[in-house]
């Protein structure tokens, strides 16, 4: 049905390219009340008419029970567009506009834009999208003309969430304009081509440019003082170290001595969540020895006084009453009170094996071992504080000659994942009554905190210090 010189008139004051219109199936509408009506083909076939206005009230009508499609669809198989980004607008004459201005590969919704978004679930709406997503999986770039006002913006966000936010961009149309339509009748085809060019990808939340960032506090390695450590391990902010050895091989009073040198040193605070240790009682008898460097017993009242002054000023302990279960979120709680309310720079969790681990029944002790250690690493790096992770090992291997062998982070109760997700892997190891061997055996960070490697020790319990010697 050709087109009358009314509706002629109408579509050349929008700017609408006549043969372009006409190449594209439009013609006058058959229907009283509509000025036009435009075809949807699908693959050779016309599946739908929309019937609309040009002049006067905007109104839209399709056929009873046509199937719904994207208009100009075609495109989307065209292997000689298969390069060029895929334009998808709100409505037909918009799209024409795109295609009369050199963008072929343009397309547009069947049912314009809602008034609200539709999340995920609301597909019947876009039923059509779901129908073309595998002639759309090729596609790299989307450009969504959609009009700039709020259902334009409603149809976008929807269009994105269904195609991929990360393959999508939208257009800030010149200012006075809300669509490719406007854009050409105020800028002619240069402002369609302008607009088009201006398009920005989407933003994904989480996927940044470095100048995008802001900065973050300077992760600065601290000496322990422990002569010779220092070359293998360093304290930071945001580290997970994880701490392992035979029970009573003084993995636990090597943590002490660090917290206790950082407290020296530095003025840190450190936080103790010790399931094996009462603080009444082991933790101040241990902090009284390593301050004065000598027994509590052999303490004056006014030196026990001096000590837990110092104690009541550097520490502060995580102790769960006797009906609590002592769980990882509990846990990480309580520390996330310890670093907030007391200003804790170093969190001891000691040790992992005396919680109460309720993982989901959906989950494997590995799958929860892994999703707590990535807890922990989590806490450390939202809090930037150092964070000690006590584990026994499962596995105890005895030698030849009946002692002990020195395990390794792979034989802590639960999971590899110990050795493979810490930032610092550090083993104690006692090898008689008098010497010990404190490994670094994983550091993610070379250059800042040392190096994997061996340090020769011996534990002096009468000032609970390690005393680092020249070898083994």
């Amino acid at each position: 049905m050709a087109l009358s010189k009314r509706q002629i008139d109408l579509l050349e004051a929008r700017g609408i390219d006549l043969e372009t219109a006409v190449r594209l199936g439009v013609e006058d509408s058959p229907k009283p009340g509509f000025d036009i009506r435009i075809p949807y083909v699908e693959r050779g076939k016309t599946v739908n008419w929309k019937y609309r206005t040009l002049a006067g009230e905007k109104r839209f009508l399709q056929e009873a029970g046509g199937r719904k499609c994207f208009w100009n669809v075609h495109v989307l198989t065209d292997p000689s567009l298969a390069a060029e980004p895929l334009i998808i607008t709100e409505g037909e004459l918009d799209a024409i506009i795109a295609v009369q201005c050199g963008f072929a590969r343009t397309v547009s919704v069947p049912d314009g834009a809602p008034a609200e978004a539709q999340g995920p679930a609301e597909g019947a709406k876009y039923g059509y999208v779901a129908d073309a997503l595998s002639d759309l999986r090729s596609v790299k770039e989307i450009i969504l003309a959609t009009d700039g006002d709020g259902p334009g913006v409603n149809l976008m966000h929807d269009l994105a969430l269904r195609l991929g936010k990360a393959r999508c961009k939208w257009i800030p149309y010149p200012k006075g304009c809300k669509d490719l339509n406007e854009a050409f009748q105020r800028h002619g085809a240069a402002g369609v081509k302008a607009s088009i060019a201006r398009a920005q990808f989407i933003r994904v939340e989480g996927v940044y440019r470095l100048s995008e960032l802001p900065p973050l506090p300077e992760q600065k390695p601290y000496d322990i003082g422990i002569p010779v450590l220092s070359a293998h391990y360093n304290i930071r902010g945001g580290d997970l170290c994880v701490v392992t050895g035979i029970p009573s091989h003084g993995k636990s009073s090597f943590i002490n001595e660090i917290a206790c040198r950082m407290a020296d040193r530095y003025g840190w605070v450190t936080a103790f969540a010790s399931f094996e240790q009462l603080p009444q009682r082991d933790h101040r008898r241990n902090l009284r020895t390593y301050f004065h460097r000598k027994f509590e017993v052999h303490q004056s009242p006014e030196e026990r006084a001096e000590a837990d002054a110092w104690i009541e000023r550097q520490f502060v302990f995580i102790v769960p009453n006797e009906d609590e279960e002592v769980t990882l979120e509990w846990t990480l709680e309580r520390c996330s009170a310890a670093v907030v309310q007391h200003g804790a720079k170093i969190v001891v969790v000691d040790p992992w094996n005396e919680m109460d681990h309720q993982r989901p029944h959906d989950m494997s002790l590995t799958e929860y071992t892994g999703f707590a250690i990535k807890q922990f690493r989590r806490f450390a790096k939202k809090h930037e504080v150092h964070v000690i992770v006590a584990a026994h090992p499962v596995k105890q291997r005895k030698g030849e000659d009946g002692t002990m062998q020195m395990p390794s982070l792979y034989d802590i109760s639960d999971s590899a994942h110990w050795y493979n997700k810490a930032d610092v892997g550090i083993v104690v190891h006692r090898l008689d009554q008098t010497r010990s061997i404190i490994r670094v055996s994983k550091s993610r960070f070379h250059d800042q905190i040392g190096v994997p490697g061996d340090v020769p020790a011996v534990f002096d319990p009468t000032c609970n210090r390690y005393l680092i010697t020249d070898g083994a």
